[in-house]
C-alpha cells in the first residue's frame, strides 16, 4: 500500500511539475510575441518619423519598406529563438517524467 501511494504522490508532483512548465514556456512565447511586436512598431514608428522629415526625395518609400522589412525579420528571428527555448523547455519535463516514471515501476513492480 506504501508504494501505491509512493506512485501516487510522484505522480502528482510530476503534473505539478509539467503544469509549471507548460505555463512557463506560454509566458516565453507571450514575451516573445511581445518583444516582436515592440521592434514591428518601432520600426514603423522610425518609418513614419523619417517620412515626415523627409519633405521630398526620390526612393524614400522603398528605404523605408526596406527598413520594415529587416526590423520585420529580426523580429521573427527573436521570436523563433523564444520558441526554440520553449520547445527546449517542454522537452526536459516529458524526459524527466519518463524516467521518473521507470524509476518508480522498478521500485513498485517486482521483475
Amino acid at each position: 500500500m506504501m508504494d501505491m501511494e509512493r506512485v501516487l504522490s510522484m505522480g502528482s508532483r510530476l503534473q505539478r511539475l509539467l503544469v509549471e512548465a507548460q505555463a512557463e514556456a506560454e509566458q516565453m512565447v507571450s514575451e516573445a510575441q511581445k518583444q516582436a511586436d515592440e521592434m514591428i512598431d518601432a520600426a514603423r514608428t522610425e518609418s513614419n518619423r523619417r517620412r515626415m522629415r523627409a519633405q521630398r526625395g526620390t526612393g524614400l518609400e522603398e528605404m523605408l519598406s526596406e527598413e520594415e522589412k529587416k526590423a520585420e525579420k529580426e523580429a521573427a528571428k527573436v521570436s523563433k529563438e523564444y520558441e526554440k527555448q520553449v520547445e527546449e523547455l517542454k522537452k526536459i519535463p516529458a524526459e524527466k517524467t519518463d524516467s521518473a516514471v521507470e524509476f518508480v515501476l522498478k521500485e513498485v513492480l517486482p521483475e
